[in-house]
């Protein structure tokens, strides 16, 4: 699976919208080129998988046609938990909201898969934690905004009386619409172009209760959610895995990755990432300078100078960029740089 597939809630999520504001998704004009599709998918059971680039084309299209760029924070305002499937049910049966997150952690793939997947992670300090993820791409701007504004309003009604002690929201990519419109929709401090996305709250939020928990039912979801996530194929080897975080560092950091950063960001120790890389054929050395090369031919596109490209790439200085792209590629930076820039 090379594209990224999300739950069937999401398109069933913003048809049910739709329709709440009179428009009928299969009949409706504006959305003809999509109902061949449409129909199909909104006869499907929410936990069934749909490529991504459908969601992105009909939100943009009913964005433009309803000329409401906050259309985001209007669809999940009546989410269900079984707009997320198995994992909502299980979300809304959880004792508390530390327990929520532990399943979302666990059981995510079963709303967004696919090899391009950002896994979540949780910082703790004394004072609060963070569910993040890093940023990957901007085709995914808007799944991302989505997924958090669901995941946010569906905890709020999870949660119904006690107050969400959120205290940031971070995106990694610019506003998209007015700044108004989402300070009001999350209620708290928000931050973009930040270097991943994510909920920072009070740690004394996590004990917050659910109002219906159900400890049999969730045992129950448990096992199917157990089951569903088995019959997946693998998404991706450490090497897949190692590679992506890497590229990203040095895309979005602006240096090179140390391997304890690596190990730590793949929940691995350093003597088990190096035993699995091994295992595959290679090292995090080989693996890093891979990624250097590769960015560096993407800074030498943008016609970058030389000791500017060295710097971000942690070179000591132009000459060793030189010697370690020479031995990678055969190739002088001087004549890549002029193959690439040619008009």
């Amino acid at each position: 699976m090379q594209d990224v597939y999300i739950s069937n809630g999401y398109i069933q999520l913003w048809a049910s919208y739709l329709r709440s504001q009179g428009i009928e998704p299969l009949t409706a004009e504006f959305l003809q080129e999509f109902q061949h599709e449409l129909g199909s998918r909104l006869e499907q059971s929410f936990d069934t998988q749909v490529p991504l680039a459908l969601l992105n084309r009909i939100i943009f299209t009913t964005q433009k046609h309803l000329n409401r760029p906050q259309l985001i924070f209007n669809i999940v305002d009546a989410i269900r938990p079984e707009h997320f499937g198995l994992l909502g049910y299980m979300a809304s049966k959880s004792q508390d909201l530390a327990e929520m997150i532990g399943y979302i952690m666990r059981f995510q793939r079963l709303v967004i898969d696919g090899n391009e997947l950002v896994p979540v992670q949780l910082k703790q300090s004394a004072n609060e934690i963070e569910l993040c993820w890093a940023f990957l791409d901007e085709k995914y701007n808007l799944l991302n905004e989505l997924t958090m504004a669901a995941m946010l309003q569906l905890a709020r009604s999870i949660l119904e009386h006690h107050q969400l002690l959120l205290k940031q929201v971070n995106f990694a990519h610019k506003p998209k619409m007015a700044a108004k419109y989402v300070q009001h929709f999350f209620a708290a401090p928000i931050s973009f172009a930040q270097d991943h996305y994510g909920f920072i709250i009070d740690v004394h939020g996590l004990n917050l209760k659910s109002e219906q928990p159900d400890p049999m039912l969730l045992q129950l979801l448990l096992q199917q959610a157990e089951q569903a996530i088995s019959d997946k194929a693998q998404i991706e080897s450490t090497l897949q895995r190692a590679q992506k975080h890497i590229a990203e560092h040095l895309r979005n950091k602006q240096k090179v990755m140390k391997i304890k950063q690596l190990a730590d960001v793949l929940n691995l120790s350093m003597r088990t990432l190096q035993r699995q890389l091994n295992d595959e054929g290679t090292s995090f050395k080989k693996l890093l300078e891979h990624e250097r090369i590769k960015r560096c031919d993407a800074l030498l596109a943008q016609n970058m100078s030389l000791s500017t490209i060295a710097q971000q790439l942690d070179y000591s200085d132009q000459s060793a960029l030189a010697r370690a792209y020479k031995a990678a590629t055969g190739q002088t930076l001087l004549s890549r740089k002029r193959q690439l820039n040619q008009p």
